[in-house]
Formats: C-alpha cells, sequence, structure tokens
C-alpha cells in the first residue's frame, strides 16, 4: 500500500514539472511573438593569419599584440644570411658572365678583322705586327695557364679547408675522446708541478731587493700563466663543446663551403679566359697563316667560318650574362619574401613567434584583425525567420559599456537551418532549430573587441 501511493505521489511531482516547463515554453513564446526580437552573439572580426610559405630562422618580429599595423608594413623578419651570401655568388658568377662575353665579343671582332684582312691581303709590316701579335697571344695564353693552376690549387685548399672545419665541427659534437682527456690531465699535473718547482726557487730569493727582475721570477710567471692555460684547457676538454663553440664551428663550415663556391667561380673564369686566350692565339696564328701564304679561297671560307663561331660564342656568353642576372633576380626576390608584410591594415590580435625561433611552412607568425568592419552573429528561431530582412537596421549592447549602443545591420541571412549553439543565452534563442542572421557593426571609435558577448535588437 505505501508503495502504490509513493508512485502516486511521484507521478503527480512529475506531471507537475511537465506542466511549469510547458508552461514556461508557451510564455517564452508569447513574449517572444509580442516583444522586440532580440538575439545574442559574439563580436567577431575579419581575422587574417600571417604565415609563411618556407622555413627560417625568425630574425626580429616588428609588432607586438594590439598594435596598428599598415598594409605594406614589415612585421616578422627571416635571417637572410644565407640569401645575402648567395647574392654575393650570383654577383661574382654574372661579373665572370660578363667577362666571357666581352672576351667572345673581341673573339668576334678579330674574326671579322681577320675575314677582312684575308679578303685584302697583307703588307710586309702586317706580317712583322701579326708575328708580335701571336707571340702577345702566346703570352696571354701562358698566363691565363697559369691562373687556372693557381685557381684549381685553390679549390682543392678551400676543399681542404672545408673538409678541415666539418672534421673541427664533428669533433666538437662527439666530445673529446679519453686519449684527449689523459694528455689534458698531465699536461694539468705537469703544469702544476712546475709552478711548485719555480715557486721554490723563487722563495729562495723572495728577500731579495731585486726578486722583481730575477729568472725566478719571470720562471715564475711563466709557469703561473701555463698552469693557468692547462686548467683552462683540462676544464674545456671535460665540459665538451659549448653552443657558441659549436656556433662557431658550424660557421666556419659554412663559410668554408662558400669558399668553395667562390673558388670554383674562380676556376670556371679561368677556365673561360684560358679558352678565350686560346681562341685569341688560334686567330692570331690562322692570321699570320694567311698573311704569309696569302689568301686562298679555302682559307677566306675558313676565316668566315671562325666569323660566325666567334659570332655564336658571343651570343651563348650573352645568353650566360641574362641567366646569371635573372639568378640574381631570384634571389632577390626571395629576399624580399623573408620580410613578411601586412597585406592589410589592422591590429595584431595574436603573436605566436618571437625573435630566434624557427618557423616552420605555413605555421602562423601573427593574426590580423580588421576593428574597423566588426560582425556580430545571433541564432532566430524558425517561427521569427521571416521577421527579418537583408539591410535592416537593430541595435547592439555590451557588457563592457552600460547603457551605450552601437548601431548594426543585417549582413547575411543564413539559407540552411541549425541546431542551436551552445553559447546562445537568450529564451528565444534556446530553440532546438534555428537560423543564423550575420549583422555588420559599427565601430567608428575602435570600442568593441573580437570576443565581447552583444546582445542585438532588431528593428531599432
Amino acid at each position: 500500500m505505501r508503495n502504490n501511493i509513493r508512485r502516486i505521489i511521484l507521478f503527480l511531482v512529475v506531471l507537475g514539472i511537465i506542466a511549469y516547463g510547458g508552461y514556461r515554453v508557451l510564455q517564452g513564446q508569447a513574449q517572444a511573438q509580442s516583444g522586440a526580437l532580440k538575439g545574442s552573439g559574439t563580436i567577431e572580426a575579419t581575422e587574417i593569419t600571417i604565415a609563411t610559405d618556407s622555413a627560417g630562422r625568425i630574425k626580429d618580429v616588428l609588432a607586438a599584440e594590439g598594435a596598428r599595423v599598415q598594409a605594406g608594413q614589415v612585421l616578422v623578419q627571416f635571417d637572410d644570411a644565407i640569401l645575402q651570401a648567395q647574392r654575393k655568388q650570383a654577383e661574382a658568377a654574372l661579373a665572370a658572365a660578363q667577362g666571357s662575353q666581352a672576351a667572345a665579343e673581341a673573339n668576334h671582332t678579330a674574326a671579322q678583322a681577320n675575314l677582312d684582312q684575308v679578303k685584302a691581303g697583307a703588307r710586309p709590316q702586317e706580317i712583322m705586327a701579326e708575328q708580335q701579335a701571336v707571340v702577345a697571344a702566346q703570352g696571354r695564353v701562358n698566363t691565363a695557364q697559369g691562373q687556372l693552376s693557381q685557381s684549381h690549387g685553390a679549390l682543392q685548399a678551400a676543399q681542404a679547408g672545408r673538409d678541415q672545419a666539418a672534421a673541427g665541427f664533428a669533433n666538437l659534437k662527439q666530445g673529446a675522446r679519453p686519449e684527449q682527456i689523459e694528455a689534458a690531465s698531465v699536461a694539468y699535473q705537469q703544469a702544476q708541478a712546475a709552478v711548485q718547482v719555480t715557486q721554490a726557487n723563487y722563495d729562495k730569493i723572495a728577500s731579495r731587493p731585486d726578486s722583481g727582475a730575477m729568472p725566478q721570477s719571470l720562471a715564475l710567471q711563466q709557469a703561473t700563466l701555463t698552469l693557468q692555460a692547462a686548467k683552462g684547457n683540462y676544464e674545456g676538454v671535460l665540459s665538451g663543446a659549448t653552443t657558441p663553440q659549436l656556433d662557431q664551428a658550424r660557421a666556419g663550415v659554412n663559410q668554408a663551403q662558400a669558399g668553395i663556391l667562390q673558388a670554383s667561380a674562380s676556376v670556371s673564369q679561368t677556365e673561360a679566359s684560358l679558352l678565350t686566350a686560346q681562341a685569341g692565339l688560334a686567330a692570331e696564328q690562322a692570321r699570320l697563316d694567311l698573311l704569309t701564304a696569302g689568301a686562298r679561297p679555302e682559307q677566306a671560307k675558313a676565316a668566315e667560318a671562325q666569323v660566325a663561331a666567334a659570332e655564336a660564342q658571343a651570343q651563348a656568353a650573352a645568353g650566360q650574362v641574362a641567366a646569371a642576372q635573372a639568378n640574381i633576380a631570384l634571389i632577390d626576390t626571395q629576399i624580399g619574401r623573408l620580410a613578411i608584410k601586412a597585406p592589410s591594415d589592422g591590429v595584431v590580435l595574436s603573436r605566436a613567434v618571437e625573435p630566434g625561433e624557427v618557423a616552420l611552412p605555413g605555421g602562423a607568425l601573427l593574426v590580423i584583425g580588421d576593428l574597423g568592419h566588426l560582425s556580430v552573429t545571433v541564432y532566430l528561431p524558425e517561427e521569427r525567420y521571416g521577421v527579418v530582412k537583408l539591410a535592416d537596421a537593430a541595435r547592439i549592447s555590451v557588457d563592457s559599456f552600460p547603457g551605450q549602443t552601437f548601431r548594426g545591420a543585417v549582413q547575411h541571412i543564413a539559407d540552411q537551418a541549425e541546431f542551436t549553439p551552445r553559447n546562445v543565452q537568450t529564451p528565444a534563442g534556446r530553440r532546438t532549430t534555428v537560423f543564423a542572421v550575420k549583422l555588420a557593426v559599427d565601430n567608428p571609435d575602435g570600442k568593441l573587441k573580437p570576443g565581447m558577448p552583444a546582445d542585438v535588437v532588431f528593428g531599432q
């Protein structure tokens, strides 16, 4: 019997709760239909995420959170030391290409002059002058060969220096070997013993007024300095390489690699100079042969062929110059891309990086927001969807500025219903099916900020 009574009481309580809930829902619907249309949302701004398309170390960040920036302003500067070194190498390559072009053009001029001379014939004084020209051309060939040998030697030296720097860097990373530690310890102990011996010798003459000028004093000073150096070396071997030492060793490897590139460019340039000198010698010798033997039809044809070949070389050299110039332009473009600029005016909403960090491709660096053009999205129940139209005015208020309202206008009305977001707090908005309505918000004084909760009253 008691169980039945309890069940009846429980049923009546549940029935009362359901009835009260239905009453509250009907009351909220009546209030929503009779009163002004309202909604709640969050102030939003158009956000632009500033990222990079390549990895690199950040040299400087030139904008703090909350700072106003203008379109084109540099926000993040990446380290461009490697590209600057590559540009210098490209400039050296351009200079070499321009030298080759000048030599090719000179060779073409000489070939054309030779052809003209073959057709015109030679005089005794011309033959003598040409003989001297052959000797001078041979001298230029010898000089170019010597320079090429020197360039090869410099390249080998640069390669050896790179190998030595790489080996030193590897040794620093691996740390000291046991025999190195033992050697440093023995040197330290020997230095201590030497100080003891020299100290004992100095103590014997310390009372003399001229003790400071005595050999024992100098020996003690030298032994003390040697002990300090041995101690520092021993402690350094035990502790291993420091980060600055590793950075310095790595920089030495990079510098040695750059030296190899420069030496290679020098080899290429001297090879081009040798080819030019050899071509000049061949041209001078051919011209001398023509002068001494007299012009024959086949010689005239050969001279014409030399002119054509020299012209082709000049055109090829001009193409190399254009390619070198294009390479410099490409490097300049890459250097320019290391300065990340603001795409538009705005305010820095967040800053994700600091100087010295390494940024990865696609990683966010800064987020910029346009506080001059804000928006707020509210969600309206399906039965009030037809009340709102595009460009309708609305009054917007936020908790940060009580008693003050801001103007807004309907900017977009969703074409498809969705479920109520969790952040909707108004009674009219807590329906299962709602439509999103986006409003543009005026913010002339810059008071409104992204993330502020906002209440919207339509038709105001």
